[in-house]
């Protein structure tokens, strides 16, 4: 449910830092995509990812997206 619930939290993200940041969803309930689900460790959904710009990841989240938070790390690795 939270993976639903979030949607309009991600597609606003997606929309307000086009050009910035990529956003990828993967359902990892998906069978096709198990492979990328284990290559990232992906245990429960939703999960958010944040990579810097060589691929490290920085931020790791499940559940629930605070929007506030989110911005305020984007930022941070913006150095903004």
């Amino acid at each position: 449910m939270a993976c639903v619930m979030s949607k309009p939290i991600v597609d606003g993200i997606e929309k307000d830092y086009a050009g910035t940041v990529r956003v990828l969803r993967i359902d990892a309930r998906n069978a096709d995509n198990s492979a990328i689900a284990a290559q990232f460790g992906l245990r429960m959904t939703p999960t958010y990812i944040i990579f810097d710009q060589n691929a490290s990841e920085q931020y790791r989240s499940t559940g629930s997206l605070n929007r506030g938070q989110f911005d305020g790390f984007v930022a941070g690795l913006l150095g903004k």
